[in-house]
This record gives structure tokens, sequence and C-alpha cells, in this order.
């Protein structure tokens, strides 16, 4: 697949398209969202496991800059001690919208989720464009606490999480996945004898959901 950075007035992404790209053709658009402390790069080699020919996939980078290592930098969504998601909430939005215009004349289904923090950054994100998303991806996440989940009940959901996760515990996982359904969405919740990570039987349960959708 053809790689691209992007950086606009909003936040920086990084954009996968085939290498056979038509321009007239209609794609599956999938967004995705890295965790705390990567970057848009970290997700990105899961996408030509799932579909090289009929997705576009798109991965945004968080606006908190942080260090993580001798002369490396990661980023952050929010600071995890106060769970305040405004700033990137506005930023993300803003930055969606600039994505959909970019591929206004690709666009087929739509997708968006992320790991851990960019999936409670789907879950509880004010998306303008909401009504849009065909489906969301939760992988080793949760909904924040006290905080409505904003995403349109119609939005089909895969939810993935490790029942040895020290991260974000299954506990949590398990809860918001009664959460989801108490509040009317379809839910199809996998658990793996996984850490905090995203597993090829993560990827391949992923890969057959979106293909059943798509």
């Amino acid at each position: 697949m053809k790689s691209k950075e992007h950086f606009g007035e909003n936040l920086p992404f990084l954009s996968l398209i085939p290498d056979d790209f038509n321009q007239d053709k209609k794609y599956t658009i999938v967004i995705l969202m890295h965790g705390y402390g990567a970057s848009m790069h970290d997700l990105s080699g899961i996408a030509p496991i799932i579909n090289d020919k009929d997705f576009i996939y798109v991965f945004p980078n968080a606006p908190i800059e942080m260090n993580i290592g001798i002369g490396q930098k990661g980023f952050a969504w929010f600071p995890i001690e106060d769970l305040n998601i405004s700033i990137s909430e506005n930023l993300l939005d803003k930055t969606i919208n600039e994505i959909l215009e970019m591929f206004k004349k690709n666009i087929g289904k739509i997708y968006i989720g992320g790991f851990s923090q960019g999936g409670m950054m789907t879950l509880n994100s004010n998306f303008s464009n909401s009504n849009l998303f065909k489906g969301a991806i939760i992988l080793s996440s949760r909904s924040i606490q006290h905080n409505e989940i904003k995403l349109e009940p119609k939005t089909k959901i895969f939810m993935s999480h490790g029942k040895e996760d020290s991260i974000i515990s299954v506990e949590d996982g398990r809860d918001t996945n009664i959460k989801l359904n108490k509040l009317g969405f379809e839910v199809n919740y996998y658990e793996y004898n996984i850490g905090h990570e995203i597993s090829m039987e993560v990827i391949n349960d992923l890969k057959i959901w979106l293909s059943k959708e798509s």
C-alpha cells in the first residue's frame, strides 16, 4: 500500500491507499487512533493484513507530545491524570472532516476506532459526522467513566480485550460491553489470552468482521 504523511491545519495523519488506487472507485474508509505514548505510525502495520485492495486507512496523530525515552517522542490524546478529552476531541473532529473531504469521491462505508486511549476517544468524542459511521473498532479499551458515549446507537461495534491486560483491565472492557448493549448497540465482543496488545488472532477476527459488515 502507498503511505503518505499529511500536515494540515489540524492533527497530522497518515494515509494508506491501495497500490492500484482508482480515483473513481468507492472504498471502505477506516480511521484508527493510536494509544497513549504511540504515534500515527503505530497501527499502520495491520492495514495490509486486513485488506490492501478495497480499503483506505487513515491514522490521526494525537496532539499532546511526550518524551518516552532518550531521543524518542510519543503522543497522547489526553492526560491520564484528568481524562479531559476536550482539546483533542475538537481537533479530531476537524481532522476527520478534513479526511472525509480529501476522499469525498471515494467514500463507501466509514469505520472509526482505536487502541486503548484511541478507543476511548472513539467512544466518548462528539463527532459532527457520527451519523456517517457504519461501525466502530474498540481495541483493548473502555469508555471514560462519567462521560457520555457519543456514538450513534446504529453504529455496529467490534470490541477486543486481553484477559491478561494489566493496563486496562478485562473487567473494564466487560463493563463497557454491558453499557453499550444497554444503550442499544450491536456489539461483537471478543476476549483473548493476551495482554494490552493486538495479536494476529485479534486482527483475523477484525478482518472477518469488517468483511461481513462491508
